[in-house]
Order: structure tokens, then sequence, then C-alpha cells
């Protein structure tokens, strides 16, 4: 291509002339084949077919190699036999593979034996005539096999013209090795053809996309940002839960983790207590009763279950007769039932693991059923009838720092824990207002009329706003037989009784016997009224005259008495305590709890000022000395019930924990779900927080999740995780976490899952 050979007439040509024609004609042929076609190892004409069981034919053809062209000139028959499995059952497949090998070809010529054209006598021998390029075939097995048989590995610069398949009858099937064979100019340009075709359609939607953007990215700031639609999911499911709205399928859900509805407590793998929050729950714990080291030290005293500091009773208010009295059955009988409540419970919580949540805010949305949820022992259950018009009566004040809780209902005696009385009678009573506290040990009534008959039924309770009595607000009751009733002052005894300074009282006798009490005319006793009532629920003001009665207080000895009880212990120690108990604690005194871990000499007092002192706990002692200290004044001091609902626990976590959600319906099949919590107390040190979700019985991991530190609080943190899951219309939450101490644990303050 690049040279080419020159002769003159008179020229001798030599016989090395004549071959340079040639092999400059195979040079240029090489170095267009290698310019323009370049395939490494390919091949272009060969057909293969069956010819018998045994035997493929391939017809001629070329066989490429970057710059040399390789040809089979004649049908090639490659028999099979050897390759065939023995096993009726086996497969096996061969490749055929191109080979290239240059020979050498000679024939018979005519020499002369002389230059001397006189002399020579020609004679005939073989000379090499042709230098030819020869394509051949080679034979690579795979394994034999049961099918589907494997084909074998054949590498990158080997051509294959052919796969066969051989079972142990024979040649199976023949496919052509159409990933080596040379593609002509034509199929190239039919190729390149519809690639223009696509590629022109490709530019004009790529056009219609540049448009679509630019005007998507002139709204996008009018899409709200991923986060804003999370955070209006999350207010909307807490605002539903606010609302009591039905449970309904909604593509999210969020819980304060304040009730236990929305967890599954009987899922396999739970591990985890609620209560305000998501808690690990107890590796071991211990309930006892609330019971007195010593019951009979003279510095105390038990009026039944109810214990205070020892006291003597004195008269704080008496109103004498004048002479006068009212028949306290005069009237027509009346079924009345009145309703005793019982003294309100406190809540004390106190040790390195007793964290505070700040959803106990959310105890709002739940009408009030904290009461149910924090001042209950095992067991117990208490029924929420009506809070509307009873708020002042159930609320209650909880007081928290790190490692102490202390939660106080705000009354004396609450609506969660009553008694009905069922009582048939006529009905009589005095008001008075209460100016200052006091503790009612009893109240004198003025008989002037004994009957034979009828029992003396005497209750005190409390009055509404219209200063009207309450028979459904009874605090304290007491009976006398006609047998205890005598002319005079009789005594009606109870239970101490503290009544708060600011509020209205009344005490009425209901009874069926012909009694009278002592009177005072002219309204002498501006403090209060005599009322009378006929229907079992209105009273009747009597303004003429009050009846004489006489309210008895406790009067105390000391300002300061301390009270042991007995120890708390729990096997292999404890890093929380906890005191479940009735009292009070006037306004003036206080009831402050004090314990003492084995192996320290000093009482700590679980009190907000000494939260540091829970540290004490961190060693895990198994024993820890308890005690009361009551301090008041010599009219008012503090009082704890020791009933059965007296109760001190003692606590150790575990270091594992798994909350599983109930099943939570979307309403819409979704393959993405996101999950958000809110973890307190959280030292990546120490601790480790995953989110999970459950579908059917399979849990996934996240794809992705996200941790965000709180700005103000360094020790909590908002974790997001996002899942890609199969299509599902429902699935569980799940939070896991751990610890390497377990007096140092994190909780989950809420949780919330969102359908994409």
């Amino acid at each position: 291509m690049s040279q080419r050979m020159l002769f003159n007439d008179a020229e001798i040509i030599e016989a090395e002339d004549l071959t340079a024609i040639g092999v400059s004609a195979q040079a240029a042929t090489d170095q267009i084949v290698q310019d323009a076609v370049g395939y490494p190892a390919h091949w272009s004409g060969f057909t293969a077919t069956q010819q018998s069981a045994q035997i493929v034919r391939l017809t001629p053809g070329r066989y490429y190699t970057t710059a040399m062209v390789y040809a089979a000139t004649t049908d090639t028959d490659i028999n099979l036999q050897v390759h065939i499995p023995l096993a009726a059952s086996d497969q096996r497949w061969v490749a055929i593979i191109m080979r290239g090998s240059t020979e050498t070809e000679t024939a018979l010529r005519i020499f002369e034996t002389s230059t001397d054209v006189e002399t020579s006598e020609p004679v005939e021998q073989t000379a090499p005539k042709r230098e030819v390029r020869k394509a051949t075939f080679t034979i690579q097995q795979g394994a034999a096999s049961p099918a589907p048989a494997l084909r074998p590995t054949v590498a990158g610069t080997d051509a294959v013209v052919a796969w066969v398949l051989l079972a142990s009858t024979g040649i199976s099937l023949i496919e052509p090795g159409e990933p080596s064979r040379v593609k002509s100019l034509y199929e190239v340009e039919q190729r390149v053809a519809s690639a223009e075709t696509d590629l022109g359609n490709v530019k004009r939607r790529t056009t219609t996309i540049e448009t679509d953007i630019v005007n998507i990215n002139t709204r996008l700031t009018d899409i709200p940002h991923p986060t804003i639609i999370r955070q209006l999911k999350r207010d909307v499911a807490a605002a539903r839960r606010l609302l009591a709205l039905p449970d309904e399928a909604r593509a999210y859900w969020y819980d304060p983790a304040l009730l236990q509805d929305a967890w599954d407590k009987t899922h396999a793998s739970w591990l985890a207590r609620i209560r305000e929050g998501i808690r690990f729950s107890w590796a071991n714990e211990r309930d006892a009763q609330l019971a007195l080291l010593d019951a009979a030290s003279p510095t105390i005293r038990n009026y039944g279950s109810l214990l205070m500091p020892t006291w003597v009773e004195a008269t704080r208010l008496s109103i004498a007769s004048d002479g006068s009295n009212v028949n306290i059955s005069q009237t027509t009988h009346t079924v009345i039932t009145a309703v005793r409540k019982d003294i309100a419970r406190q809540v004390i919580e106190f040790g390195p693991t007793v964290t505070v949540c700040e959803n106990q805010a959310e105890w709002a949305m739940t009408s009030n059923l904290s009461v149910g949820q924090l001042f209950t022992k095992y067991g117990e259950t208490f029924e929420v009838v009506e809070i509307a018009g009873n708020q002042d009566w159930a609320g209650h004040v909880i007081r928290a720092v790190r490692q102490i809780i202390t939660r106080t209902v705000t009354e004396v005696y609450w609506d969660y824990v009553t008694e009905e009385i069922g009582v048939n009678g006529s009905v009589h009573g005095q008001t008075w207002l209460c100016s200052q506290p006091m503790i009612l040990t009893s109240i004198n009534l003025d008989f002037d009329k004994v009957g034979s008959t009828g029992d003396v039924h005497l209750f005190v309770c409390e009055c509404d706003e219209s200063g009207q009595p309450d028979f459904g607000a009874v605090v304290i009751n007491a009976t006398k037989a006609p047998g205890e009733l005598a002319l005079g002052w009789v005594n009606f005894a109870f239970r101490p009784t503290l009544l708060q300074s600011g509020k209205r009282y009344a005490w009425f006798t209901v009874t069926t016997g012909n009694h009278a009490l002592g009177t005072v005319a002219n309204n002498s006793f501006a403090q209060g009224s005599r009322f009378v009532c006929t229907d079992g629920a209105w009273s009747q003001v009597i303004t003429d005259s009050d009846f004489a009665f006489q309210l008895n207080v406790a009067s105390f000895s000391a300002n300061r008495t301390v009270v042991e009880f007995d120890a708390l212990t729990l096997d292999s120690g404890m890093t929380e305590i906890r005191l479940l108990h009735g009292g009070w604690q006037p306004g003036g005194t206080a009831l402050i709890w004090e314990i003492q871990p084995s192996g320290s000499d000093t009482w700590q007092p679980l009190t907000l000022n000494n939260a540091n002192g829970a540290t004490e706990l961190v060693g895990l002692p198994a024993l820890v000395r308890l005690r009361a200290v009551f301090v008041g004044t010599t009219d008012l001091q503090p009082a704890i019930v020791l009933d059965a609902t007296a109760r001190g626990y003692s606590f150790r976590p575990r270091d594992t924990l798994v909350a599983v959600s109930g099943v939570h319906n979307f309403g819409l099949s979704t393959t993405s779900i996101q999950v958000e919590a809110v973890i307190d107390e959280f030292d990546p040190a120490k601790h480790t927080a995953a989110l999970k979700v459950q579908v059917g019985a399979t849990t996934y991991t996240p794809s992705a999740t996200v941790v965000t530190a709180d700005l103000i609080n360094p020790r909590k943190r908002s974790v997001l995780a996002s899942f890609t899951v199969p299509a599902t219309t429902s699935a569980r939450a799940r939070l896991e976490m751990t610890t390497t101490e377990v007096t140092d644990i994190p909780f989950g303050q809420n949780l919330a899952m969102y359908a994409l």
C-alpha cells in the first residue's frame, strides 16, 4: 500500500523481486486489517452445523487477530466423541476455539542446471511456492455434571466460534459464539443509525426535562422541607392524643410513652418498661410493705393504719347549748349514699438511675391517668370516672431533678380511692369555716334526748363553693349504737383527719332513732349554719339556731420525730428505690425520708437539695436502712398511712432494652418508613441506641440514620432512621438500647413513626 516494485524492459528479474511483490501486497492488507478492522480475536464467515450425533461441521471462514487474517478454505468436520459424557443424566458444554498458524506449501518446478544455455539441462524438483495463513480449531471442554451444566471458562484472548452442548446421546445444542463474530460495516452502520435515532429522541426529551427542571426550580421555595413535614406529622400525632380522637389508620404515629396501650408488652422481644418514658426493665426488683422497726416506740402513735408522732387530744372549737334542742329524727327518713374519700398518696423515687422525663407535661392529654400509672401498687387499678367536675381533687404536683422525683397529690383527700356508705334516716348537720389547719380527732355532740333504738351515724364532709355540704366528699365517719349514747356530751372518735385552712366543712348525722341534739339560738355561731336534708341531695339551711358541738384536735409534744422502718434489701444490690404511701404534709411541716446504704455512716435525705446523694447507690448496696423524719409544730404534723398500699421498692436495671410498639396501620401501602426517637441521658461512650421497624415477623435495620444533638441539653439526642421495606400497610417501631454501666442508663422520651 505504501510501496510498489518497479522493473525495466531490459532488466533481468530476480526471484527476490517477485517475492517482494507478494510481501508488499500482504503487508498492505495487514495494515488495512489492523487500522480499519482491528479485531483482537474474532471470526467471520463460519457456520456450525450438526452432521451426526458426534460430528460438527464448520464451513469456510476467517479468523482475525489484530493485523493478521487466517482462513479456512474448506469445510472442517470436528468429531466430539471423546467429549460426550458417560452418565445418562450428565451434560457437558464444549467450546470450539479459533487458532491461527502459518504454513508453507511446495510444488514441482523445472530448474536450469547451468547458467550456460548451451550446456544447461532442465531438471524437475520440489520448491516452496506459497505461504498460507491457515485457520484451525481446538476444543475446550467443561465439566460433566447433571443439568444445568456450566460452560468452561474461556480466556478473553480466545475467540469462540461455537458452543456445543453434549449429552450422553450426543450433540444436544449448538450456539454460535456471537460475541466473537466480526461485525460488517453494514451491521455497524445499521446500529449507528438506530443509535442516532435514539439520540435524537434523547435530545428532545432532555430539552423537555430541562424546561421542567427550570419550572420546578422556580417552585422549590413553595415546597416545604421534609423536616417541616415530619415535624407537622409529629405535632398532628401528638394533637390526636391530646384530643382523644378515635384510633384510625394514619400515615403517622406518635407516643410519649406515658401509658401502656401503645406498646406490645407480650411481644417475644419485649425487654423494657413504660414509665414516663421508655425505660430499661429491671434485672431484679423487690416489693415490700413499709413496716416500723419498733412499732411500740413511745414517740409515735398509730390510729389504725395512720401513723403520726405521739399526740394528745385538745378542744379547738366549742359551741355550748342554751338549753334548746332539735329532734334529729323528726323529719321523713331519707336514703343517702355518702362517698368517703381516702387520704392521697405520695411517691418518691431516688437513685442514680432515676432520670426526669420532659414528657411529664403530656399527662394533660391523658385525662389525669397519671394517677393510675404513678400512684398505684402492683395489682391495683384506678378508673377515672369523671374529671371535669373535680379537677381540683385530681391535681398533683411533681418536683423532680436528676436522681430524685417526688410526686405529691395537692389535695389531702382524693376521688381515686373512695368508699360508698349507704345509710337510712333523717339528716341533720352543721357547717363551719376552718380558719386554721387542724388535725381533727373527734367531735362531741350534746344529746338532750336519747332514744332506745337507732344508731347515730356521724359524717364529716367538705362543702362545695356555695357552702352546701357535699355528701359525695366525706372525709371521715363514725357510728354510735344506742347503748353508747348518753345525755350530755357524747364523743364521736375517728381516725385523725387533716382539715385545711380556708375551706368550709360540715358534720351531719343520719339516724332513725328518737334522739335530740342541743342547740343555741339567735345565730350565735356566725361561722356556719345548721341544715337539714330531706331528699338525700339538697340541704335546707336553718337560720334561727345552730347545733352545740365541740371539735377536738391533736396536740403534739415534739416538733421533730425520727421513726426508723425495716431496711430495704435486694439481692446483688440496688440502684434505685421507690417509696409509695398515703399521708399528708400540711403547710409548714415536712416529712423527710432518709436512707443509709450499707457501708455508709451518713444518712442521706431524699430531698431535691440532696439529689447528689443518690451516688451512694452507685456501689449497688444490697441493704439500705430507712427512716422518716417528721417535722412540724405542736398543732400540725405530717402523717403516713401504713396500710397494704404503703410499699418500699428496690430495683436494679438490666443493661439491654428492647421496646416494641403495637402494630400501627398506615391506611396506605408504602415501602419507605421513618422512625424518630428522642433519647435522653445519652452518653455515647457508654450507651448505644438503634431504631428498627418490624413488618410481619421480619425486623429491618435502617438504610440511613441521622443523630442530632440537642441545642440545650447536651445529654439528649434526636435519632431519625430511614427504612426501605417491602410494600406494607402496617408496621411496628422498635427501640433497642444498651449500657455498659447499670448505674448510668439512658431512656427514650418519645417515639414517632411515619409512612412516606
